[in-house]
């Protein structure tokens, strides 16, 4: 399946301005449709409150929480119209709990794009719970650093590798990307700098390299050296020095990485990320 239809989750902050800016130029890579959506917060006043507010009162607050959402869809377009984007646009409002309801409208949708969670693990009234949302899409989430400095793609990828299932369905939702690179390491973390990254998680007889090169894929292997520091930290010291376009790789596994929900891989890389990263589950 082509990618054909972006989604950027859009609230106008920083973050949310760079994830549609590369959603612009993957938009414009792959002759995709880009929307936009903004998920407004419910009423913070409870029933209660409700009880002694009148009518016009009410209205009002409405009015305003409209007003305000209003503004968020004209800062979309302008950012739009500024890049000179000719594809296809497009911007859903919804309300209700941010992460779910982002969940089920990627859904219908190829990739969901998202600006870095920049506060999800630092504060219990975090709009979006990115384990939720990840868990619960049923589609790859492109999360792009808040301050990532977006540039013509190098056509160049990396992919965290240890044949466990979540690694390989991050694979599959992000096929349609790394057939268009020029270039794609295959990153496998070892304990030992002088291991053989291309005998690691693998049968006999099975090679993850020949699948990808049946793909036209330029993959190589690359040992990813984790015996002195953590394993997500190895990962990103690898883009940091390569500086790929997109990292992918499976989000909350139980694999050789050791990703289990908050505790491992998969929360480092999303606190400390330095590329765009593309997760699947």
């Amino acid at each position: 399946m082509a990618i054909k239809d972006l989604l950027v989750a859009y609230d106008g902050h920083e973050a949310s301005e760079k994830a549609l800016e590369f959603a612009l130029r993957m938009g414009t890579k792959y002759g995709a449709a880009v929307s936009g959506i903004y998920v407004m917060p419910k009423e913070t006043y409870d029933t209660r409150i409700r009880h002694w507010l009148s009518a016009d009162v009410q209205e009002g607050l409405a009015a305003a929480r409209r007003e305000a959402a209003q503004s968020i869809v004209v800062k979309f377009n302008e950012h739009v119209a500024k890049s000179g984007f000719t594809g296809t646009t497009g911007f859903l409002m919804e309300e209700g709990q941010a992460d779910l309801t982002l969940a089920r409208a990627a859904r219908f949708f190829d990739v969901l794009l998202i600006g870095q969670f920049i506060t999800a693990f630092k504060s219990e009234n975090r709009t979006v719970d990115p384990a939720e949302l990840l868990l619960r899409a049923g589609k790859p989430v492109l999360i792009v650093p808040r301050d990532y400095v977006v540039r013509p793609f190098k056509e160049e990828a990396a992919i965290a590798w240890d044949g466990s299932r979540y690694a390989a369905r991050a694979l599959t939702d992000a096929m349609q990307i790394l057939e268009t690179k020029k270039k794609l390491d295959v990153l496998t973390v070892v304990n030992d700098p002088h291991a053989d990254a291309g005998a690691h998680a693998n049968m006999p007889g099975l090679d993850i390299i020949v699948h990808l090169s049946r793909h036209g894929i330029n993959a190589e292997h690359v040992a990813v050296d984790a015996s002195h520091v953590a394993v997500g930290k190895a990962l990103l010291d690898h883009c940091a020095r390569t500086d790929p376009d997109v990292l992918v790789m499976g989000a909350y596994g139980r694999g050789t990485f050791g990703a289990q929900l908050f505790g491992g891989v998969t929360r480092y890389i999303l606190e400390h990320q330095n590329v765009p990263v593309l997760l699947s589950h």
